[in-house]
């Protein structure tokens, strides 16, 4: 008997227990309705307009006049006052000037000015060609510098008005045995918005 009773109790609760599975597995089958959910944000859009870089001119490069008796160079150092230092068997007389150029843009933007392309200027005349190489950028307190490359200065708009004035100086290399002759010519400089 008492084992008669045990069984009947066994027997009645996995009964239960599959009939639990049962209606487990027969929940299961039915599928879920998927319910859409959608959310929305509001996102601000902005431009601000900015006025454009513009670039003149104020002189061009000038190395001044040269006595060339063996090869050698004329570094022009395109501060406020330019001044030039010959090596080897060049003599330089006259002034030298730097380029010089006035800018405007927006005070506290960053600004890129490009070096010449190769980062050298080729002057041609009535002998061997010359050319300018190690091109330097430089500025006083209107332009703040921030990053130097082989390519291009980058600077900071420091005046409050967005005026800036840059000069370009380099290192004219003066072959041995140079025809006597003017020789000239001509570079770009460009900026952008950084």
């Amino acid at each position: 008997m008492k084992s008669g009773f045990i069984s009947n109790r066994s027997a009645g609760l996995g009964a239960r227990l599959l009939g639990a599975l049962g209606l487990f597995g027969a929940a299961m089958c039915v599928p879920f309705a998927a319910q859409a959910q959608s959310e929305s944000f509001n996102v601000d859009a902005q431009v601000g307009l900015i006025e454009p870089l513009t670039i003149t001119k104020l002189s061009d490069l000038d190395f001044g006049g040269l006595v060339v008796t063996t090869g050698g160079t004329v570094v022009l150092t395109p501060a406020a006052t330019a001044t030039c230092v010959s090596t080897g068997g060049v003599i330089h007389s006259g002034e030298c000037q730097a380029a010089t150029f006035a800018g405007s843009g927006v005070n506290g933007q960053r600004v890129r000015v490009r070096r010449p392309i190769g980062n050298a200027i080729t002057l041609t005349g009535p002998g061997t060609d010359m050319t300018v190489t190690n091109i330097t950028i430089l500025t006083d307190a209107t332009l703040s510098p921030t990053q130097s490359n082989p390519n291009w200065e980058r600077f900071l708009i420091a005046s409050l008005d967005g005026t800036f004035f840059f000069r370009v100086g380099g290192t004219l290399n003066v072959n041995p045995n140079q025809a006597p002759g003017v020789y000239t010519g001509t570079f770009d400089i460009r900026l952008d918005y950084q």
